[in-house]
């Protein structure tokens, strides 16, 4: 089912079409709009913004809403502002969003603008309406990357039909949202089967404290990996640490303390894996029964070398940044978001 905005904007087109309207005829206003079509005049106005961003109706104050003239557009359909929406936290701890995918954006978008939007602790759901609604009443056209977004943010940008790309998985109910992610479940096989090749008896799983869809599709194959090799599912242990050294640290040696046999230790974040590290090396225990440490996500801005066998996307960041680029060119152009989704194939790199 497309949102409401969505599939009233596009309800509003199939109208024109329908009554032949022609470039600079008038069009309904919000509430003739709202009464027409029988909706909130709120769902109307965004409806009739998106048209607007999508150059089929233009507004003018005080004159009204008219049918655009679509030649007059042709010689600019590019993006003039892109929103990267991130936790402040994760780009400053893990450097998402950075350097080489940014490189990869501003290459295949040289004229337009990127403007980091930093999610608020508290309230980011009001955060980002509020974006969405100066872009959505822009006379330039805009467009969103959202990174690790929870499930109300992923809404939003679905609703408002502006071009979006996901860098991760969809929330689950979310749908008409492009998306593009390494593959999940073949990093959970890929770091699971690597633990074992290492006689690792135990496995702890360390995610963040805010939990994905990503996340679960990784746990889903670590699970399926689990049963192949016959272990029981008291092998298993997870934990969701917020991105606190101390928190993390005491948190494994919990887990540590209570497992005679060789742990695995499978690390969300590599900044998890180097904490849990410092704290292992402050200890003594036989080499054998020495915990193997493996990290799922390496987005560091530093080209020092990751000390632990990690996953690495077969898409250079650079090239990545550029398929997020060529995703919102593709929907600017009149591409369905829904049918556009790179699951990024991965290899394990082992030190």
């Amino acid at each position: 089912m497309k949102p409401a905005i969505v599939d009233l904007a596009a309800r509003i087109q199939s109208d024109i079409q329908q009554r032949k309207l022609q470039p600079g005829d008038p069009y309904y206003t919000t509430s003739e709009t709202a009464r027409s079509f029988q909706v909130s005049g709120t769902t109307a106005n965004r409806a009739l913004q998106l048209l607007t961003q999508r150059r089929v109706l233009v507004r003018k104050q005080r004159a009204g809403t008219f049918i655009a003239d679509p030649e007059s557009h042709q010689a600019d359909p590019s993006l003039q502002r892109v929103h990267l929406v991130v936790h402040q936290k994760y780009l400053e701890r893990e450097g998402l969003l950075a350097d080489g995918i940014l490189i990869g954006l501003q290459r295949e978008l040289p004229e337009a603008e990127l403007e980091f939007n930093f999610l608020p602790h508290r309230d980011e759901e009001a955060y980002v309406e509020e974006i969405v609604n100066r872009a959505l009443k822009s006379s330039e056209t805009e467009a969103f990357v959202l990174q690790r977004a929870q499930v109300g943010v992923q809404r939003i940008l679905a609703e408002s039909g502006l071009p979006t790309v996901v860098n991760g998985v969809l929330q689950p109910s979310i749908t008409g949202l492009a998306h593009i992610d390494r593959d999940q479940s073949q990093i959970g096989r890929l770091l699971f089967q690597h633990l074992l090749q290492q006689k690792c008896q135990r496995l702890l799983v360390v995610f963040r404290d805010q939990v994905t869809a990503g996340d679960h599709r990784l746990l889903d194959a670590v699970q399926q990996e689990l049963h192949a090799a016959g272990w029981g599912i008291d092998r298993l242990t997870v934990r969701c640490l917020p991105a606190d050294d101390r928190a993390i640290q005491v948190s494994a040696q919990e887990v540590l303390e209570q497992s005679s046999s060789k742990l695995g230790i499978l690390c969300r974040s590599e900044p998890a894996a180097r904490a849990i590290a410092v704290r292992l090396s402050e200890q003594k225990r036989p080499r054998k029964k020495q915990p193997e440490i493996v990290v799922a996500d390496r987005f560091a801005r530093d080209t020092a070398p990751c000390p632990f066998p990690h996953i690495q996307a077969q898409l250079s960041p650079e090239a990545y940044g550029q398929e997020i680029a060529r995703m919102l060119i593709q929907q600017v152009q009149g591409a369905r978001p829904e049918t556009l989704f790179h699951n990024v194939p991965v290899e394990l790199v082992v030190p």
